[in-house]
């Protein structure tokens, strides 16, 4: 199937490279954006966040909120957040963080504990845009 007869559009990030991997950062299928596992790694410069949970949390929400914005979204569209912890006892920390960007009420969200790859927490959402 090509790209063409898909109901659903990709959003790119203007001057971000795109995905090493074979995924698209997000898409917009009707009403809804997905915002595929954002890391804590600067979309500017490339570099990784400081390794404290705290510090990553907040790349990783700038992250999201930046290529929510790029399908004309914000952190107020989400609907739904899960979330990917290195270490789940990282949770009441991440948790701290996550409550400066998202208030009551919340968005739905899903909380695991994830073996990843040099960092400490990771992050997909769904939008909602009537």
């Amino acid at each position: 199937m090509t790209s063409t007869e898909r109901r659903w559009q990709p959003i790119t990030l203007p001057d971000i490279p795109p995905p090493v991997g074979a995924y698209s950062p997000a898409l917009r299928a009707g009403n809804l954006v997905f915002v595929s596992g954002q890391v804590p790694r600067d979309l500017d410069n490339g570099e990784m966040a400081p390794e404290n949970v705290a510090e990553q949390t907040r790349q990783v929400l700038r992250n999201v909120e930046r290529t929510l914005a790029a399908a004309g979204a914000t952190l107020a569209d989400v609907v739904s957040v899960t979330v990917y912890l290195s270490d789940i006892q990282d949770w009441d920390t991440f948790n701290d963080v996550y409550k400066t960007v998202f208030s009551p009420p919340y968005p739905t969200r899903t909380a695991l504990g994830a073996g990843l790859h040099g960092f400490l927490v990771e992050i997909s959402c769904i939008a909602y845009l009537p």
